[in-house]
C-alpha cells in the first residue's frame, strides 16, 4: 500500500544567489521550497543571470524539490488607499509573476493587504481589482495564493469570508488559491492545535472558498495566545500550537497532498524541518 505524505520544506534566503539556495535546499533535505525574488522589505530586485537560473531549475528538478513558492515582499499592499502604494503593489505583483515564470515558480504567495483609512469592503474591492488587472494580462503558469492573516490592525484575510469575497471577484479562477498559515490561523482565532479545531477549520474552508483551493500550508508555531491577532512566529513545538498540534495537522489524512513550508527564525530552522519530518513519519495510519 502506498502511503501519501505531505512534502516538507522551508523558506530559504537567496542572498548568496539562486544557485547557492538550490544547494542549501538539497543539503537541508527539504522537499519543497519557498523564496523571495526581491528585497522582502524594500523595493529592490536584483537581476538574475541565465546561468544562475538554469542551475537553480536543474538542481531542484534533479532533487525532486517541488512545488516552488515565491513570497511577495511584505511592503506590498494590494488594498492600499494611497495611489502611489497601490501602483507599487500592482507593478511588484506583475513583475514578480514574470520572475516566477523565469524560475518556474508554481505559486506566488500574497498577503491580501490592509485597508488602512478606508474600510474592509473597499479594501477587498481594491485588492480584487488589482489582481484582475494583473491576471488578465498574465500568460504564465504561476498561481497566486492569498495567505490567511492574523488580523493585526486593518489587515484583510483573517477570516475566510474575507478571502472568499476577494476570490469571488477574480475573473481567472484557475489562477487563484489559498495558503493557510498556522500561526496566522491561530492568532485569528482558528484552533489548529486539536483534532476538533482542525476539523472545524477544514469544514469552514470547504464551506467558503473551497477545500480544493488550499495549495500550501505555512507551518509556524505561535508565541501568542489563541485569537490574540498578533503575528509572532515560534519554532515548531515551542509555541501555543505545540508539537501535538503539528502532529495532528501533518497527519491529517485530508492534508496529505498539501505541502508544508516552515517560515520560522533561521537559528533553529533545520530543527524545525526535522521535527516536522519526524511528526509526519510517525504516522502510518493517518487521522480521519
Amino acid at each position: 500500500m502506498i502511503v501519501k505524505r505531505p512534502r516538507i520544506g522551508a523558506h530559504l534566503s537567496i542572498g548568496r544567489g539562486l544557485d547557492k539556495t538550490a544547494d542549501e535546499a538539497v543539503e537541508r533535505g527539504i522537499e519543497t521550497l519557498q523564496i523571495f525574488l526581491r528585497n522582502p522589505r524594500g523595493r529592490g530586485a536584483r537581476k538574475f543571470i541565465s546561468k544562475e537560473i538554469d542551475y537553480f531549475i536543474k538542481k531542484l528538478a534533479e532533487s525532486d524539490i517541488t512545488p516552488l513558492a515565491v513570497h511577495i515582499p511584505y511592503i506590498c499592499n494590494p488594498a492600499a488607499v494611497k495611489e502611489e502604494l497601490y501602483q507599487f503593489a500592482l507593478e511588484t505583483i506583475r513583475h514578480d509573476l514574470e520572475r516566477c515564470s523565469s524560475v518556474r515558480g508554481d505559486f506566488l504567495v500574497l498577503h491580501p493587504g490592509s485597508y488602512t483609512t478606508s474600510s474592509m469592503d473597499i479594501g477587498i474591492e481594491r485588492a480584487a481589482e488589482l489582481l484582475n488587472q494583473v491576471l488578465d494580462e498574465y500568460t504564465g503558469e504561476t498561481m497566486i495564493l492569498l495567505e490567511t492573516m492574523a488580523g493585526q490592525g486593518t489587515e484583510i484575510g483573517s477570516q475566510f469570508q474575507q478571502l472568499l469575497a476577494i476570490m469571488n471577484r477574480i475573473t481567472r479562477q484557475d489562477k487563484i488559491g489559498i495558503c493557510l498559515d498556522t500561526c496566522h490561523l491561530w492568532a485569528a482565532g482558528y484552533d489548529c492545535s486539536s483534532d476538533e479545531g482542525i476539523d472545524e477549520i477544514l469544514l469552514l474552508a470547504d464551506g467558503s472558498f473551497g477545500f480544493d483551493k488550499i495549495k500550501l500550508i505555512h507551518a509556524n508555531d505561535s508565541n501568542s495566545p489563541l485569537a490574540s491577532h498578533k503575528d509572532r512566529h515560534a519554532h515548531i513545538g515551542e509555541g501555543f500550537i505545540g508539537l501535538e498540534g503539528f502532529q495532528k495537522l501533518i497527519q491529517k489524512e485530508s492534508l496529505q497532498d498539501i505541502p508544508f513550508i516552515v517560515e520560522t527564525p533561521a537559528e533553529k530552522l533545520q530543527e524545525d524541518i526535522d521535527s516536522l519530518k519526524r511528526l509526519r513519519d510517525q504516522g502510518i495510519k493517518y487521522r480521519g
